[in-house]
């Protein structure tokens, strides 16, 4: 079978979830064309809108403004800066402990909340049932990092309730970060734990993922990424001269997390065609951030350098899997897919209700 590759940015319909057009650019670059094709023209309106936001939240005149999570990495130490050196605003940072927090990224946010005389608090499960919780998802699905976003989520929504801030303000930024399709990549969301959990040993242990913060709707949160301009280079020299941030290179996508590199591999060992960073450096390019030569070569540099990550034996030791467990699981590509089916929200808030009003 022969295969095309987008002629916009690098990804080819051997990527799945990619289609190429007749013209030869992909569904990739048409969605960013669609959602951000025009950002200098709504641009304008995206800052009033935010400025809206900002001033509906001001008026609450609680303890905190907002609530920004907090990593370590890039985006939300930005975040943290924009909203308390730009925006003025009273802020609260939480970072969610996933037990693989590394610790240039704990250095990053004390210096961070230190210059920025932010509060901080962290958040976490206790480790050994989180170990036990990602080996529990692996084994199941060939992936962990569902269970970690679920409980960042959950993180987030309980500090925010607990101090009645009105407004979460998250880094993702849909513009610039990678394309996923739930072939190779799975965010999780609260049915997925559900569906992943649901008469196992860890559901009722694991109950804190699986419970909604509000009880008929979430605590408001927006994506700031969405209003303003999101240009790496510029947000990579404030953070380093403002507030001392570091990485372990220079351009580190998530140096907050001890083994984001083993997701990458194990992408690569499932689909041989995602070479690591290949779908960032690929958004980059659509987002006119890095030049198509430049990715070109970058991802070539990376292929012929891939070998085993140093580690992931500390990786499979963590989770208690075996190197033949390990193969097993990778072999079947689609093992995860019987756990996507949504379900439903408003049950799951009744029983939420019940739980509160009942026990």
């Amino acid at each position: 079978m022969t295969h095309q590759t987008c002629q916009r940015c690098i990804l080819s319909d051997e990527v799945p979830g990619v289609k190429i057009t007749e013209e030869k650019i992909c569904s990739v670059c048409r969605d960013h064309e669609r959602l951000w094709g025009n950002w200098e023209q709504s641009k304008n309106k995206r800052t009033k809108e935010l400025e809206r936001i900002l001033e509906a939240t001001r008026r609450k005149k609680g303890l905190y403004d907002v609530l920004v999570p907090l990593s370590g990495g890039k985006d939300s130490i930005y975040i943290l800066y924009l909203c308390k050196r730009v925006f003025s605003l009273r802020c609260l940072a939480v970072t969610w402990d996933n037990g693989f927090l590394s610790e240039h990224a704990k250095e990053n946010i004390r210096n961070a909340c230190e210059e920025l005389r932010v509060d901080h608090t962290y958040y976490g499960m206790n480790k050994p049932l989180l170990m036990k919780l990602y080996r529990h998802s692996f084994l199941e699905t060939g992936f962990f990092c569902p269970v970690c976003l679920q409980g960042m989520g959950v993180a987030i929504e309980r500090t925010q309730t607990a101090f009645e801030i009105p407004l979460a303000i998250k880094g993702t930024s849909r513009r610039t970060e990678e394309h996923v399709s739930p072939e190779y990549f799975v965010e999780g969301g609260i049915s997925f734990i559900e569906n992943l959990l649901q008469g196992s040993e860890w559901e009722k242990d694991a109950a804190a993922l699986l419970q909604p913060a509000g009880i008929f709707s979430s605590p408001r949160a927006i994506q700031l990424p969405n209003y303003v301009d999101w240009n790496y280079d510029a947000i990579y020299k404030t953070i380093k001269s403002e507030l001392g941030w570091k990485a372990h290179s220079g351009d580190a996508e998530h140096t907050d997390c001890k083994v984001d590199n083993i997701v990458n591999w194990i992408r690569y060992k499932k689909y041989n065609v995602l070479v690591p960073e290949m779908l960032r450096f690929s958004k980059l390019v659509t987002a006119g951030q890095m030049t198509r030569d430049e990715a070109l070569r970058r991802v070539s540099a990376n292929k012929k350098a891939l070998k085993e990550p140093e580690n992931l034996d500390f990786f499979l030791n963590s989770l208690g899997i075996s190197r033949q467990e390990m193969e097993e699981i990778l072999a079947d590509k689609r093992r995860h897919m019987k756990y996507l089916k949504q379900n439903s929200r408003v049950l799951r808030r009744l029983r939420n209700l019940k739980r509160r009003f009942l026990g």
